[in-house]
């Protein structure tokens, strides 16, 4: 019998891919994720944007056709084929379960947002 000793962790987390026209902020993002401007959750929301840009990057050796479908699908690779040759924006990241309350819940599911400038992949959900 094995007895496991310290901080024992049952957190999830969440790759993504984002490929934007236009260039990824905070305030974009919250926009593209659907936030009102106005919302009581603006700030926990802003909060959430941040992790999703600028905390726990996921990254590939190399940003391909074959890294992207390998990690996030055979759709999610065919859009970064087309719109890489139209300048968009493309950034991968991760979020965690263990990061405040809106990430947690953000991190706990599977989703996809697809609009014509703004493709948001976060299939790859582990537990």
């Amino acid at each position: 019998m094995k007895i496991r000793d310290g901080f024992v962790t049952n957190s999830s987390s969440t790759n993504f891919l984002i490929i934007s026209k236009k260039e990824l902020t905070d305030e974009y993002l919250y926009k593209k994720l659907g936030f009102k401007q106005n919302s009581t959750f603006r700030e926990k929301g802003l909060e959430l944007c941040q992790n999703i840009l600028y905390s726990n990057f996921f990254e590939f050796d190399e940003l391909n056709y074959e890294n992207i479908k390998k990690t996030f699908g055979e759709k999610a690779a065919i859009k970064y084929q087309e719109l890489i040759k139209k300048n968009y924006h493309i950034h991968t990241g991760s979020t965690s379960s263990d990061e405040d309350t809106l990430t947690s819940f953000f991190t706990c599911d599977s989703f996809e947002i697809d609009k014509k400038d703004f493709y948001l992949n976060g299939i790859e959900c582990t537990w």
